[in-house]
């Protein structure tokens, strides 16, 4: 009853798809042959995340989809209601690797969870790497 009801909220309060002019894409040439079969792959440009060209295009669609979301009425809201429900600690089991025992901890709303390291299971742990520092 809840996901219907949050759909049709979705479909009312956001703006008709006919009206998103989404940023054109370029289209190549570039075809893929996998054991005698040829396949186009038009868009494979985009696989070099690194490429200017392509950041533009990135840079594009989400300013797109970022004026979309911002035409949500109740998009705090919800926004607000997922970090609260997702805001709690969330640790591994402990697994031991060359005598150290290693487990995982997010503290809440960490991007990612930092990997901690023991000498012995009560030791006191230490961050082994945190990768939401890199």
């Amino acid at each position: 009853m809840r996901k219907t009801t949050l759909l049709a909220l979705l479909a009312v309060a956001t703006p008709s798809l006919a009206q998103i002019q989404y940023p054109e894409a370029r289209r190549d040439t570039t075809e893929n042959d996998y054991f005698g079969t040829k396949v186009a792959d038009p868009y494979q440009w985009l696989e070099n995340d690194t490429s200017a060209q392509t950041a533009q295009w990135v840079k594009a669609e989400n300013a797109l989809t970022d004026t979309y979301l911002a035409k949500i009425p109740f998009r705090g809201k919800l926004l607000k209601r997922l970090n609260e429900v997702n805001n709690y600690e969330r640790v591994s089991t402990p697994f031991i690797r060359n005598g150290k025992y290693y487990f995982y901890k997010n503290k809440g709303l960490q991007n990612q969870s930092v990997i901690y390291v023991m000498d012995k299971p009560d030791g006191k742990p230490q961050v082994f790497l945190d990768p939401n520092k890199l």
